[in-house]
């Protein structure tokens, strides 16, 4: 006998719920082989489809702009031509808003006074910042300049002379040049202050070290300011009234020197 409808439906969803359980082979698309590795990584069908559909997209755009150029009408006009022009091919607009010289020349000293500002507050920053550092102590991955100069009364003191018994300190901070503890000092230090003051140290290190990194950022912040208000006060006296010639272009960051044809005082 025929079994019922129902039943048929509910053993095809639970084959179908079998077949989603069991695990199925995964097909892996193989790679270059060896001998070929010297074309490059092989093209997998996931690329292939990224460069068809780009490819496509390309060809459908120009043959849009194939048929509009060859549907155009000649004698098609419209009011904003009038207004418009070309130039080697490209369409420009005719500006009726277009900013006068006087308008421009007010703006570049707007620009120049701001630069002014801004170097003027950076060079403000660096001051307090060298007040603070005193430039004694370079960080330690940087190659120090300053000096300790001592002066001996003959060649004999000269080559027994011994830095850590002279600043009367241990040998590993001799080459301080701040902090440095006297051994009367460390011997009544306990551990747990000698770990405490290691940690201070290594604090006053990580912090020195952030000071000079942006001393160095202001510094640099403050030479391209420097730069771009010479091109600023430049282009603002080159808009200026008086007959000029360039008598020499812009280099390694420098604006364009002119000079100006002297004009008799009335």
């Amino acid at each position: 006998s025929a079994s019922p409808p129902f039943l048929c439906a509910r053993s095809e969803e639970s084959m179908s719920s079998l077949r989603n359980a069991v695990k199925r082979v995964t097909h892996k698309e193989r790679a270059q082989p060896r001998s070929r590795r010297r074309f490059g990584l092989l093209e997998k069908h996931q690329d292939y489809v990224e460069r068809a559909r780009d490819h496509h997209k390309k060809r459908d755009f120009l043959t849009r702009l194939r048929r509009k150029a060859a549907l155009r009408n000649p004698d098609e006009f419209y009011h904003g031509m009038v207004h418009t022009q070309t130039k080697a091919g490209v369409h420009e607009l005719d500006r009726d808003d277009a900013i006068d010289t006087d308008t421009v020349q007010l703006l570049k000293t707007q620009d120049v006074a701001y630069l002014s500002t801004a170097k003027r507050k950076e060079e403000e920053k660096i001051r307090r910042l060298r007040e603070g550092l005193h430039d004694i102590s370079a960080p330690d991955k940087e190659k120090s300049t300053a000096k300790h100069t001592l002066f001996v009364d003959s060649e004999k003191d000269l080559k027994g002379f011994d830095a850590a018994e002279h600043f009367d300190t241990a040998p590993e901070l001799v080459g301080r040049a701040f902090n440095r503890t006297r051994r009367a000092q460390l011997a009544e230090q306990d551990v747990a202050g000698a770990d405490d003051a290691e940690k201070t140290l290594r604090s006053v290190r990580k912090e020195r070290g952030k000071k000079y990194r942006e001393l160095k950022a202001r510094e640099k912040r403050v030479e391209q300011i420097g730069k771009t208000l010479e091109h600023v006060q430049t282009q603002r006296k080159v808009m200026g009234k008086g007959t000029k010639r360039k008598i020499k272009s812009a280099e390694d960051g420098k604006p364009a020197q002119y000079r100006w044809k002297r004009v008799r005082a009335k």
